[in-house]
């Protein structure tokens, strides 16, 4: 999980972006508001946040896991009882 957070990083900087000021973005799609920040401010900007997200995605996916694994368990001791 906390890898895909950190690879998908750079779409969801453009997707807010595109989300926070739709005028600039109207009728342009993914592809040019990620050439854009990258042309703004390299890939500094596009990673923007990265650290926070891939620790939040991370975080989440292990407790995600870690709670149907422990409901998978609890749920088998119930019902074979």
């Amino acid at each position: 999980g906390a890898v895909a957070g950190a690879a998908t990083t750079p779409l969801d900087v453009a997707k807010t972006r595109m989300m926070l000021d739709t005028e600039r973005w109207e009728g342009r799609g993914m592809r040019h508001a990620m050439a854009d920040l990258y042309a703004e401010g390299g890939a500094k900007t596009l990673m923007r946040g990265a650290v926070p997200r891939t620790a939040y995605v991370g975080l989440s996916c292990a407790l995600c896991f870690g709670a149907f694994e422990w409901s998978k368990t609890l749920l088998s001791q119930v019902l074979l009882c």
